[in-house]
């Protein structure tokens, strides 16, 4: 039985193009004149011939060990362009006894012994390569300059009146500001992917066939209707959101290989080259949050035992750690008739006991959220003035550094406009001494000037973006200004959520008697730690203070912590019960009051009114702040 192979790859020459047709049409002829006739057809349309697992190729394979016994191919080209393939499958054609025939090539495998078959199989071979060698060459010239147009992500489209621009798709970027919302407000991939879901928010693919379809194409793209964990990883991962144009991001190494990944320093990157949707601030911030979840193991809002699984229940849940053993705490609720106590511990005290860590480490998350809240009150003069002595510094460092980076820039583009202009005549040239070979040299040379061309583009851009920076802020300024913003929306509300606490929050060392050491991020804590430390000394030095006045304003000879509570609350102070029981067991360490089983009288006034006014004037004694540390430590700990 009789067969003929025809194949055609999109990327063949069309000057030398034979359609399906032609090839069935040349070897039906040429059967013909032989006196022989074509009894089954085999076809690859659209496939190219450097791979062999085609279809109708294998499938020809087959049948050649069943019925089939010559076979018609119009040339070396179609049957295959990969030259030691070729070589094998003639070998195993005459090992198995059967007959193959290639018209233009004039090769009979019963009848012809040709020593020029590898030099004619290694050019079709080179043919391919040549050509996607080429094909990688314009699409790396135009990745370089950053005018190649890749399909645009979920939240953008092309302009329809600014050509290549690219503009924001509104209700797609509030989807995605939402994401970024909810992953820094502790939820995970899959409750940000079932709440979108939930709510019936079009997936990418939906939008993206929406489009389609609006502009008149008809894909057979599949459609997802239901958002998934990776379609959230792959937006909150993305820089594109921050306008920044990234190209290059997988190259292939072969003809039909494998795309590999291109490490980043070797992409090529175009910043605020569009209108971003995500500021960079917030891009940045979730990215350290993707790392330390990574770290810590994080499962998204959802908590065991009886917490609710919100991300409101454990809003510290990403920082706070313990100070020996370095493990996280562990949020424990436990409930009451009226009320709900909320308290964290050390994770590995919890699971196996004090033989692996020696104390509990307790803080109540109601007192570690004032901790935080006098600790940012402090930070916040401290921050302020941080910010103009920074402000002054940048001003002369950027009064000197951008005419220097300008100078160098400016420098190397001249450079790489002489190298252009010698390529330029060394070409003209070459072709003046040898005109027969004008394309090969034209070829040869065009790799060369189009990695010029773009270097030269790059650099003009990067010498106009530095004369538009004139009042750009420095970046340590910058997040200064940032955190103190967040402080100043959280001071004024007078309270933490899941976004305030990770965008201010490194880390919170919980010690063995429950006090907090608290590190907040971009390394803000070591702006002036030690004034820091002075300034909340200084409020607890000023509420001792107030304490003490309001006791020796006291004629009634005895106090209780709920009449501190009102006068302090009266006075000004933001202060808590916590906070009044600290301050009570330190004055009674300083011998101003003393306890009593009295109900109705529980702390007796033990300091006459002249001893008081005394210490009121001299205050504060060397030891108060070691007093009501230690006090207060105790405290907790009991």
């Amino acid at each position: 039985m009789n067969a003929g192979y025809c194949r055609l790859s999109r990327d063949d020459d069309r000057r030398n193009y034979a359609s399906i047709e032609n090839q069935r049409l040349i070897i039906s002829q040429y059967a013909a004149e032989h006196g022989e006739s074509i009894d089954r057809w085999y076809e690859d349309d659209g496939i190219s011939g450097y791979i062999f697992d085609r279809p109708g190729f294998q499938t020809m394979m087959e049948d050649l060990g069943r019925d089939i016994d010559t076979v018609f191919v119009k040339d070396f080209s179609r049957l295959g362009r990969h030259n030691a393939k070729i070589l094998l499958l003639l070998d195993e054609f005459q090992e198995r006894g059967k007959r193959l025939i290639v018209i233009d090539d004039n090769y009979d495998s019963r009848l012809t012994d040709d020593d020029t078959i590898g030099i004619k199989t290694w050019y079709n071979e080179r043919y391919v390569k040549d050509t996607s060698k080429k094909i990688r060459r314009v699409l790396t010239a135009k990745q370089k300059d950053g005018s190649l147009v890749t399909q645009l992500p979920f939240g953008y489209r092309r302009s329809s009146t600014k050509g290549n621009a690219f503009e924001i798709v509104p209700e797609q970027a509030a989807v995605i500001r939402q994401i970024y919302a909810m992953y820094i407000a502790g939820s995970g991939y899959r409750k940000i992917a079932e709440s979108l879901t939930y709510r019936q928010a079009e997936t990418p693919s939906m939008c993206r066939r929406r489009q389609e379809l609006a502009d008149g194409k008809n894909t057979k793209r599949r459609v997802i209707p239901e958002w998934s964990d990776s379609m959230v990883k792959d937006i909150l991962a993305n820089d594109f959101y921050i306008g920044t144009y990234r190209l290059h991001k997988r190259a292939r190494m072969s003809v039909h290989g494998k795309d590999r990944r291109v490490p980043k320093d070797e992409q090529y990157v175009f910043e605020n080259h569009h209108a971003p949707i995500i500021d960079p601030a917030t891009f940045e911030l979730v990215q350290e949050i993707k790392k330390k979840r990574t770290r810590s193991r994080y499962k998204g809002s959802q908590t065991r035992g009886r917490r609710e699984k919100t991300a409101a229940q454990d809003p510290f849940g990403s920082c706070l750690y313990c100070k020996c053993c370095g493990h996280k705490m562990t949020p424990i609720v436990r409930d009451r008739e009226k009320t709900r106590r909320k308290y964290y511990v050390c994770s590995l005290y919890n699971a196996q006991g004090k033989r692996r860590c020696g104390k509990s480490h307790l803080i109540e998350e109601s007192q570690l959220a004032e901790d935080i809240l006098a600790y940012l009150g402090a930070c916040r003069t401290i921050f302020q003035s941080a910010i103009k002595a920074i402000e002054i510094d940048v001003a002369g460092q950027e009064g000197q550094e951008l005419p220097r980076r300008r100078l160098e820039i400016k420098r190397q583009l001249e450079k790489e406009k002489n190298q252009l202009r010698l390529l330029l005549s060394q070409k003209i040239k070459d072709i003046a001494s040898h005109p027969e070979n004008e394309d090969i040299i034209t070829e040869g040379y065009q790799t060369v000037q189009d990695d010029l061309s773009a270097r030269i583009r790059a650099l003009e851009k990067q010498y106009e973006d530095l004369g538009e920076r004139n009042d750009e802020r420095g970046p340590a300024q910058t997040k200064l200004m940032s955190a103190l913003d967040i402080i100043d929306d959280t001071l004024t509300r007078g309270a933490l959520d899941r976004s305030d606490i990770e965008r201010l929050i490194d880390r919170i060392d919980v010690d063995e008697y429950g006090f907090p050491e608290i590190h907040l991020r971009y390394g803000l804590s070591e702006v002036d730690r030690r004034s820091v430390a002075e300034e909340i000394s200084k409020k607890h030095d000023n509420l001792i203070l107030s304490t003490l006045r309001l006791i020796r304003d006291d004629n009634k000879g005895y106090t209780s912590v709920q009449s501190l509570l009102s006068g302090l609350t009266a006075m000004g102070n933001l202060v808590t019960k916590a906070n009044v029981i600290t301050v009570v067991a330190l004055l009674q360490d300083m011998k101003v009051i003393e306890a009593s089983e009295n109900k109705r009288k529980p702390y007796p006034i033990a300091m006459g009114r002249e001893e008081l006014e005394e210490l009121i004037v001299h205050f504060p004694p060397h030891e108060t702040e070691c007093f009501l540390h230690n006090r207060a430590a105790d405290w907790r700990n009991a």
